[in-house]
């Protein structure tokens, strides 16, 4: 006797419809539509008890009870707890997770996210075409920073391309931040943490693979189905950068075996892209090397690709240094203890930090080197004018300059409040500037002698990092090499250079003393100098010594007033 079918299985029941004006999780109202793709739909939405745009990203039930339906289903939930751990500026935030429907455990996950209102990295190119170095590197050194923290916590994204990059407008300026962690891969024992809410990679009940990656974008391990690793990141990330520059995806194939042979030769197709659009050799060989077929032969870290690339651009803008001197037994010029530049948001200072002048490092002059030895005496020098132009700077000079924090006197007295103002003020023999600047946007000092130096303040786990460029000169941490350009995340002193190794300036580089619970102090010249903590947060005195100029620049506070001339 045979057996009777079997009765057809019951569809899945829809997935629960979100219409517009519709309120979830009882506090965000539905406006409209933005996106949809994937595994969810993505709606713009208010949130009504705190007044403020938010993102509404709903899962789409893609695939029912499958084995592809439930893999989806657990990345989509597994992006909300890596987004929950993830704290940094440059990475999209979330605010709430939820489920609709009459039961959490059977309702239809949702997320809510901060709500960008600048498009992604794909309109912007689309709408302005390739981009500037500059703006290259400022995106590329967002993510790294971004990355950077989800790598430490063992979260590798695995969907870095263009689309992903969010732009939100502040203050006139477009943050980059990073999104979409829908896929992002969690090592196991990241932080020996409970794996429960990590998805199982690509593997589905059918025995089948998902693909979990953008071809265009995605590293040659992740074609090939292999094991990911910050590498994987690092590889993404580069072809951004050159999509950048060119305005187009070098590996564009719709062919995952085509696209996959390619890379083993990707540094013929770097070339072939930038070398036309005249970007630097540096650059095109730090681009060749991230974007290596063996991710054993990348870059180590993610912070290497910012910190690399910013010295490639920056090398070229500048002519060759000689050779340094073979006999240097002590530095050019005095160091100083270090601190940190600025505490990571949030944390409290408990103690007063010694201000520089109060180092007990015994501080002398300068000591002066002997050049090399040459087969012939130089022809001698001609004397130092008065005043150096840019266009003079690479002219020598007789002797070193004199630091002149080795003869900077006591601060000492009662401070002196300096309120915010867009003109110059007078403090302790100098021309004071209040500068509000933005993360990630360049800022020009110029101290004497028409030097020039550019800074940008960039965000990094630790607090801010500075980027100072000399414009006009060469830059160097005292004692160290000049270069084109340094990182400061310690008070310390900088020497502007010449070409000729010769130190023409300085720059006193210091953070304040907490005196009391609003107000920091700053020694200039024998002054002491008070900020209120409510005017500027954490601002950053950039000192060009005596009869010159000092900034203090801030990235959050109140607006500088603009003076109103009456007549």
């Amino acid at each position: 006797m045979g057996t009777a079918p079997k009765p057809p299985k019951a569809p899945d029941p829809p997935p629960p419809a979100v219409k517009i004006g519709d309120v979830i999780l009882d506090r965000y109202k539905v406006v409209e539509q933005i996106a949809s793709g994937g595994h969810s739909v993505v709606y713009r939405g208010q949130d009504e008890r705190l007044s403020r745009p938010v993102c509404i990203k709903v899962f789409s039930g893609l695939g029912g009870k499958s084995g592809l339906g439930r893999t989806s289903y657990e990345h989509f939930v597994q992006e909300a707890f890596a987004l929950s751990r993830l704290t940094h500026p440059n990475t999209l935030r979330i605010y709430d997770f939820g489920h609709l429907g009459p039961k959490d455990a059977e309702g239809m996950p949702l997320q809510v996210c901060e709500y960008m209102n600048g498009g992604t990295l794909s309109q912007v190119i689309r709408e302005q075409g390739k981009q500037s170095l500059a703006e290259t590197l400022k995106v590329v050194t967002a993510m790294c920073s971004a990355l950077s923290e989800a790598h430490a916590l063992g979260i590798v994204h695995r969907d870095i391309k263009p689309q992903n990059i969010l732009f939100g407008t502040v203050g006139g300026h477009k943050l980059p931040k990073l999104a979409d962690f829908g896929i992002a891969k969690w090592s196991v024992d990241a932080e020996n943490e409970d794996s429960g809410q990590r998805a199982e990679d690509t593997a589905i009940v059918a025995g089948q693979k998902l693909a979990m990656y953008s071809p265009s974008w995605a590293a040659p391990e992740q074609l090939a189905g292999q094991p990911v690793s910050a590498g994987t990141d690092i590889y993404s990330l580069a072809v951004v950068a050159i999509y950048m520059l060119s305005g187009k995806a070098i590996f564009a194939d719709e062919d995952v075996y085509a696209g996959y042979k390619k890379r083993r030769h990707a540094d013929e197709h770097v070339k072939e892209t930038l070398k036309p659009l005249n970007v630097p050799k540096k650059v095109i060989e730090l681009f060749i090397h991230a974007l290596a077929f063996d991710p054993k032969k990348r870059l180590a870290k993610v912070d290497e690709l910012a910190s690399q690339l910013s010295t490639a651009i920056d090398a070229d803008d500048a002519p060759q240094l000689p050779p340094a001197p073979l006999e240097h037994t002590q530095p050019l010029t005095p160091t100083v203890p270090t601190h940190a530049i600025t505490p990571p948001s949030g944390m409290k200072q408990v103690a007063r930090s010694p201000t520089f002048s109060e180092a007990t490092d015994p501080v002398g002059e300068a000591p002066q080197h002997e050049p090399a030895p040459a087969p012939a005496p130089p022809p001698p020098p001609p004397p130092p004018t008065p005043q150096r132009t840019s266009q003079s700077m690479y002219a020598p000079v007789a002797a070193l300059r004199t630091p002149w924090m080795a003869n900077a006197p006591q601060a000492t007295g009662t401070p002196r409040v300096l309120m915010l103002s867009d003109q110059p003020q007078h403090a302790g023999d100098r021309m004071v500037h209040f500068v509000h600047s933005n993360v990630n946007a360049p800022t020009d000092l110029v101290g004497p002698q028409n030097t020039k130096v550019r800074i940008t303040m960039l965000h990094a786990p630790s607090g801010l990092v500075i980027h100072l460029k000399g414009m006009t000169c060469f830059v160097a941490h005292l004692g160290g090499r000049p270069s084109p350009a340094v990182q400061i995340d310690h008070p310390g002193d900088v020497a502007l250079v010449t070409p000729r190794a010769q130190e023409i300036g300085h720059i006193r580089v210091a953070t304040g003393a907490p005196e009391g619970p609003s107000v920091l102090t700053f020694g200039l010249g024998s002054e002491r100098i008070a900020l209120r903590i409510d005017d500027c947060t954490d601002p950053i005195l950039f000192d060009f010594g005596p009869g010159s100029d000092a900034y203090f620049v801030y990235t959050r506070g109140r607006p500088i007033p603009k003076t109103v001339l009456r007549r």
